[in-house]
């Protein structure tokens, strides 16, 4: 049996209800958003600033009364009345405060690590900074012969002596150049 033709399929009525084909077509574009009564802030008007949150407050400061014409004269704003009160001001100059920062401790030499340190030499009892010397120790060597019996021999195995984090510091005196201390890993 062969199915029928497209003419002789229209003439009969679907088999499912027409209702089960009805979509609904989506709603238009402008029918999703009500148009706004007002319109945007200008940028003027969005972004304000803010404030500080936490200003810097000054307490007022009156200056010592001088009984000398030759000096300037000015308001003074008295701090719990709030009145004006004409009075003469004194015109010296204060000193800019000076602050310095501490100077460094030194160290022990038996606490110095894998950076620099501030240290005593107890050669030639001079103040100095560590020079530093990074080598290969003993916590590089041993991941090499890991990395080897892994297998890793086409140069994988000499990672470890290029990474700072396997290597001993060698402390030494910038000054005399004696040896002081070694930081081992």
């Amino acid at each position: 049996m062969e199915p029928p033709s497209y003419e002789e399929a229209r003439l009969h009525p679907p088999a499912l209800g027409t209702q089960a084909f009805n979509i609904l077509s989506p709603p238009s574009y402008d029918a999703s958003f009500p148009s706004p009564s007002t319109p945007p802030p200008t940028y003027g008007e969005a972004v304000t600033i803010q404030p500080d949150p936490f200003p810097v407050l000054t307490p007022p400061r009156v200056p010592p009364a001088v009984t000398s014409p030759s000096q300037n004269t000015g308001i003074i704003i008295h701090p719990t009345s709030q009145i004006g009160v004409t009075s003469s001001i004194n015109s010296t100059q204060t000193q800019p405060v000076v602050l310095t920062q501490p100077q460094p401790v030194p160290v022990s030499v038996a606490y110095l690590r894998d950076v620099p340190g501030v240290v005593v030499c107890p050669h030639c009892h001079h103040i100095v900074t560590t020079k530093v010397t990074y080598l290969p120790g003993r916590a590089a060597w041993c991941m090499c012969v890991l990395l080897t019996m892994m297998g890793l021999v086409c140069g994988f195995c000499l990672i470890p002596f290029m990474v700072r984090g396997l290597q001993d510091a060698h402390h030494s005196c910038p000054r005399c150049g004696n040896h002081l201390h070694v930081y081992t890993k």
